[in-house]
């Protein structure tokens, strides 16, 4: 007979769940079959109690904190800061036609979309943005202003370098903010993901592209597709009532051949040489798959090279992208992305997860179509809707304060394949566990690795 866990939890400050009505209650508890109850105490605290066998209450728990993060892919801190304006810039979409079939999310963790997606994507036209050189500005062009317009309310989502500050202020305020949000189950570590992404910034559904704009109307765009702004606890206003904005549809394009080409340069000006301890085995795989409408959870696996079998490294739940923040060259240099997502994982040892991995590779015998693992394979399981991917080439490189990493995805989604090439870096300190303790440090890093990453691009060029 399993043992049976019972725990208590204060969630008195947890206002979704302190709010959780008997109804919704009697549904989790059928769903997961734990026993949960919601006491109020003199004094008005509040717990929440879940007991039953290891599997029911790890799934009751996922499930109040699937309620209480409101698991997102949409950045809640989502910027577009140009690089290196001056008040009288003038800017241009410029085609962008680099011929290239990617998977364009820049961790894969989308709803992806299958060959209709592709199908549409080949019919959008992309822009970039690029400054305009020969430019002169007038007196009467208010472009002269734009500063002063952009001094009303800062940070706003299309932004400049020189704000950039202010921008991590709001970042700094969210991640406190989630990190204490996660203090309702102390038993579960927060989970955070920080890298930089190099690619391009793209645009389309654009209203005259071939017009040139100037600096305050880059400050009114607003951007639509997967790109929202979240409102949190003491900060909010109403972009499109204060600038009345251009709405414009973005997407970054993951990718870099001019590092990859140029690549020499950073190694000898910044010191970054093949790290002698990286991985050398069949990689990686990762499975995204969907157990409820609006969730979504990923699983991490790695081989082991003495059983010769793949194991559940990471089994991931509320996920959720923190931030997007972009800088933008302006010029054919590079753009880069601070990515930033959080999750928790979940124990895999002895669960459902772990013996659905392991009844899948026992039914196949090795790599097709140079996968180790396809969707079609866990149809009419646990793991519903799945999009596998695999690493196929991966090289690290390092010096004192980063790695650099080359690596080639592929993906494959109901029979669908696509490739990804990334080109990524991390700082070293986002190896470490980020609490309330150091979240300061952790931004202090971030700042450090942007200066640090426009030096290593303007090296470039």
């Amino acid at each position: 007979m399993s043992r049976i866990i019972k725990k208590s939890f204060d969630i008195t400050k947890c206002q979704r769940l302190s709010q959780l009505n008997e109804k919704i209650i009697k549904q989790y508890e059928r769903k997961t079959g734990a026993s949960i109850s919601i006491i109020v105490h003199t004094g008005q605290i509040t717990t929440l109690t879940i007991s039953g066998n290891s599997s029911q209450f790890i799934e009751a728990k996922v499930l109040m904190r699937d309620l209480l993060d409101k698991t997102s892919f949409i950045p809640a801190v989502c910027y577009f800061i140009l690089a290196d304006p001056v008040s009288d810039s003038k800017l241009k979409f410029v085609e962008f036609n680099e011929k290239i079939v990617e998977i364009n999310d820049d961790d894969g963790d989308d709803d992806g979309g299958g060959d209709d997606s592709l199908d549409e994507s080949s019919r959008i036209t992309y822009y970039s943005i690029e400054f305009l050189q020969d430019y002169e500005a007038d007196d009467n062009n208010y472009a002269n202003r734009s500063e002063n317009f952009l001094d009303l309310i800062t940070p706003c989502k299309f932004n400049t370098f020189n704000k950039l500050n202010y921008c991590l202020e709001r970042l700094s305020l969210k991640m406190k903010t989630t990190i204490k949000r996660s203090l309702a189950f102390p038993d579960d570590q927060i989970i955070f993901k920080p890298k930089i992404i190099f690619g391009k910034l793209l645009f389309y559904g654009i209203t005259s592209p071939e017009d040139p704009f100037v600096l305050q109307e880059w400050y009114r765009f607003n951007a639509l597709s997967r790109i929202i702004n979240e409102i949190i606890d003491d900060y909010s206003h109403d972009d499109d009532k204060l600038y009345g904005g251009k709405m414009i549809y973005n997407e970054f394009r993951q990718g870099s051949l001019l590092i990859k080409e140029k690549f020499k340069i950073l190694q000898q000006k910044f010191g970054f040489k093949l790290d002698s301890e990286q991985n050398i085995n069949k990689g990686k795989v990762t499975i995204f798959y969907v157990p409820a409408e609006f969730k979504k959870r990923r699983i991490s696996l790695r081989l082991s090279e003495q059983e010769n079998e793949w194991k559940v490294a990471i089994h991931a739940h509320s996920l959720n992208r923190l931030a997007s923040i972009d800088i933008i060259s302006g010029s054919k240099e590079p753009d880069f992305r601070l990515s930033l997502k959080s999750f928790y994982d979940l124990p895999s040892e002895g669960s459902g997860i772990e013996k659905t991995v392991n009844d899948v590779q026992s039914r196949i015998s090795g790599e097709r179509n140079g996968m180790w693992f396809q969707s079609k394979d866990f149809a009419g399981t646990t793991i519903k809707r799945a999009v596998v991917r695999q690493f196929i080439e991966k090289k690290r490189y390092k010096n004192e304060k980063y790695s650099i990493t080359f690596s080639k995805v592929k993906q494959e989604e109901r029979g669908n394949i696509t490739f990804q090439n990334i080109v990524a870096l991390k700082h070293r300190y986002w190896g470490q566990t980020i609490s309330l303790d150091n979240v300061d440090e952790f931004m202090r890093s971030i700042t450090e690795t942007f200066h640090d990453v426009r030096k290593m691009m303007n090296a470039l060029v």
